[in-house]
């Protein structure tokens, strides 16, 4: 296997491998609902069985998704969500038996726009699951992310942290709860994950916003 090398097993193939040696390996399961998804056809979609291929944007997708799981925070549920839908595209896409016809998606209606805007926003302080979110739409969730991104430019959890930041700004400026609290109630894990996502975001800190307010 070279490094970055791809052990692709389908659900629907059985696993007759022998691996030896020393291995550093990242595992990601995906259901074959999310694989069908994706592929967004009628038709059911096959993977083929693969090893040691390479896919340098698979690779930095698992990689990425690895890292969201090691450094864990309520708020990311969203971004692995997106990542996972976005592994299983590039699946259907480069690994698949037999090619899926891409899907053409427009942008979100005014009214699926307002419904999911008004749902994030309600539920900022919470886990905000994309499959509920391409619900709200009417949508699959790979259909959702693409036609949300085409109305904002933004993939949906970069919209929902926005979100999240605007209204802690509100908050630092107009109120006197504390900080920590803020955060919670804003959908970060603790003030410093408030902190580290506003100097990232906006080159600042909450104390610095709440002294300008």
């Amino acid at each position: 296997m070279p490094v970055g090398g791809l052990f692709l097993q389908p659900s629907h193939a059985e696993l007759s491998v022998e691996l030896g040696g020393e291995l550093d390996t990242v595992h990601v399961y995906l259901a074959d609902d999310a694989v069908q998804e994706a592929a967004g056809g009628s038709a059911p979609v096959r993977l083929a069985e693969e090893l040691g291929s390479t896919d340098p944007l698979l690779e930095q997708l698992v990689l990425s998704l690895d890292g969201v799981v090691r450094d864990w925070e309520p708020s990311a549920r969203t971004y692995a969500d997106q990542l996972g839908a976005l592994v299983a595209a590039q699946l259907v896409r480069r690994h698949g038996a037999g090619r899926a016809p891409e899907p053409v998606g427009t942008g979100l209606s005014d009214r699926q726009f307002a419904t999911v805007r008004d749902f994030m926003a309600d539920r900022l302080a919470s886990p905000v699951p994309l499959s509920e979110l391409a619900a709200l739409a009417g949508l699959s969730v790979s259909q959702f992310s693409r036609r949300f991104k085409a109305r904002t430019g933004l993939p949906p959890h970069r919209f929902l942290l926005r979100l999240r930041v605007e209204q802690a700004g509100l908050l630092l400026r107009t109120g006197d709860a504390p900080i920590a609290e803020i955060a919670v109630r804003c959908g970060f894990s603790h003030q410093e994950h408030l902190t580290r996502v506003l100097r990232a975001q906006l080159g600042t800190t909450p104390a610095a916003l709440r002294r300008a307010g």
